[in-house]
């Protein structure tokens, strides 16, 4: 390490962004040298069954863990390269087929809110507020391939260190990559049967900016997707609900469908509780534990009619929700309630999305909810401790996380598998939904050489995952510990990345100092310091450009467009640069 220059860190508050922890649904820990191996505790058995060694040994301690050989129990610990067998699923779940075929498949959880809405907002000339976005569905739009799951259950996990300065401020940032993906391959054609409720806005304004016909495009897409043995309504509200079609088999009936859809005229006001109700008691009646039993809710817009409180909305729908009906939302245009949509999305264990354009409708109305329909694990739960010498700051990624004293933990109802396959898989037009999910705690370290602590490393965090199998109920679980090489307050200037491939950490890093950045920019500009949000979009497009220009990666290259669309658009309105701006000699110090 005597190689490397070191910035020695003073002590910083918590609300300088500095250490993060990325819940990425990617693959288990690799081997490759040099890396970092995390330490495991012990499993609890499935079944009944005791602890087994799954694995006699790993990779080399590597350069911060301590020498001697990882060696890992339980659930999560084949790291031998042998898949293992394939775990049971049930006739809810994901149908699997050999791990040996598949190719590394993230993990994707509910509550994200579609990115497609920031974009929209800056097209119409509106600087996004931190109200209109979230980082879930942020993260969902990049893929990053890591090694393979080889741990010998349905999902694996790994953890990746990295460190640098902050492209924005230069402050100390450490990334811990906590990584999930499957081994099992899932044809969306396996997929259980559903119950599927289509609940369509056909107010007034769904005339407008070709909103109705994005819709009836995406319905007949659905329709066709939709299997013989699928059961499916569809219900349209505006002034009031009705069911225009009854919840039936599709079959014989998807000529009849089309009709329907191809016939919805747009009228009136949005009287949205009725409409949502009604979708759910279609379904109530005919509820089936051995199918997806799921509504879609469409709006434009607020609700105009009937009751229109959020609050009561979402204490409607959650009732329903708590009986096993799920809830995906589709937004359409840039007037609609997101935040009511989101809410509703996330406790009914859905995703939402927003309808920018034709290429959006097909992308969602296809593979997303396609893949979103066969969950790979059920009640998955994540909790982390900060070590003794880092303190927790805050979480980002999603709304379900509940922060503790040292950390936190998050209960997700079911997990699923993305439907991206690299960073390439972009449609036409632009689509990079489907990447997977992720999840960026923030730390700090409470320590600093002024303490006079003979500190060589310390432990970043602990991190405990569980989840319970499809088919036999048992649950897994398992424990990860990870170390920094060195003291907590010193930040190699060229970077520290732990990985088995280096592109993998440092890709993940700086997705979340571009997602700090839309945020930073937002309150700064809305919050009066305008030239100060431009300074700081203008500091990370010079480090992303700088980046990119190495590696060229696609998702990378559309976050670059809208950092410099955001950018345009302020300097558009006459906002200059603070005096003492300046961009770092080197922006992407790590290259």
């Amino acid at each position: 390490m005597s190689a490397i220059n070191i910035i020695h860190t003073s002590r910083a508050p918590l609300a300088v962004a500095c250490i993060f922890l990325l819940a990425a649904c990617m693959s288990s820990h690799g081997e490759g040298d040099g890396a970092l191996e995390p330490t495991r505790g012990d499993s609890v058995a499935k079944n009944g069954e005791a602890d087994s060694e799954l694995a006699g040994g790993g990779g080399s301690g590597g350069s911060g863990s301590g020498s001697g050989t990882s060696t890992t129990s339980g659930s999560f610990g084949n790291t031998s390269g042998d898949p293992g067998t394939n775990p049971a699923t049930a006739d809810t779940g994901a149908a699997a087929t050999a791990p040996q075929t598949a190719t590394n498949t993230n993990i994707a959880f509910s509550g994200a809110a579609d990115f497609g809405y920031f974009r929209s907002l800056l097209e119409a000339g509106i600087v996004p507020t931190t109200a209109d976005f979230d980082a879930a569905g942020f993260f969902a739009e990049h893929h990053t391939a890591l090694p393979e799951p080889v741990c010998g259950e349905r999902i694996c996990l790994q953890l990746m260190l990295g460190v640098l300065g902050s492209l924005m401020n230069g402050n100390n940032c450490t990334m811990l990559q906590l990584g999930l993906n499957s081994p099992i391959a899932i044809d969306p054609q396996d997929r259980p049967p559903l119950n599927l409720a289509v609940v369509i806005d056909v107010s007034g304004s769904m005339n407008t900016d070709q909103k109705i016909d994005f819709v009836r495009d995406g319905l007949n897409l659905l329709i066709d997707g939709m299997r013989d043995s699928d059961m499916l309504t569809l219900i349209t509200y505006s002034d009031a609900a009705t069911v225009v079609a009854p919840l039936e088999e599709v079959s014989l009936r998807r000529a009849e469908l089309r009709t329907i859809v191809d016939g919805l005229v747009a009228e009136g006001s949005t009287n949205l509780y009725a409409g949502l109700e009604l979708g759910f008691k279609e379904l109530s009646g005919s509820y089936d534990s051995g199918r997806q039993n799921r509504v879609i809710l469409l709006s434009d817009g607020v609700a105009t009619a009937g009751i229109t409180g959020d609050a009561a909305i979402l204490d409607m729908s959650y009732a329903y929700n708590s009986d096993g009906m799920g809830l995906t939302t589709i937004g359409l245009g840039t007037d609609f309630n997101a935040g009511l949509m989101r809410g509703l999305a996330e406790q009914g264990d859905g995703n939402t999305y927003f309808l920018e354009n034709a290429g959006a409708v097909s992308e969602v109305f296809t593979e997303e909810l396609s893949y979103f329909t066969v969950p790979v694990a059920f009640d998955l739960q994540l909790s982390l401790e900060a070590g003794t010498y880092y303190d927790f700051g805050r979480a980002v990624g999603s709304s379900l996380w509940q922060d503790t004293a040292r950390g936190g933990t998050m209960d997700i109802p079911s997990v699923f598998l993305a439907h991206r396959e690299s960073a390439a898989d972009v449609t036409a037009d632009g689509g990079r939904r489907g990447g997977g999910s992720a999840l960026m705690i923030e730390l700090m370290p409470n320590v600093d050489e002024s303490d006079g602590l003979d500190l060589t490393s310390a432990q970043v965090a602990t991190v405990d995952i569980s989840f319970r199998e499809p088919g036999t109920d048992a649950i897994i679980s398992d424990q990860l510990t990870i170390d920094y090489p060195m003291a907590p307050w010193l930040t190699p200037t060229t970077g520290f990345f732990d990985s088995p491939d280096l592109a993998i950490i440092q890709k993940s890093f700086v997705m979340l100092n571009i997602y700090v950045a839309f945020e930073e920019a937002s309150m700064l500009f809305y919050a009066g310091g305008p030239a100060e949000a431009r300074g700081l979009l203008e500091r990370v497009i010079a480090a992303v450009e700088d980046y990119n220009a190495e590696v060229n990666d696609i998702d990378i290259e559309y976050d670059l467009q809208m950092l410099i669309d955001m950018r345009d658009l302020m300097a558009a309105q006459g906002i200059e640069l603070p005096g003492d701006f300046e961009v770092p000699a080197d922006p992407w110090p790590a290259d």
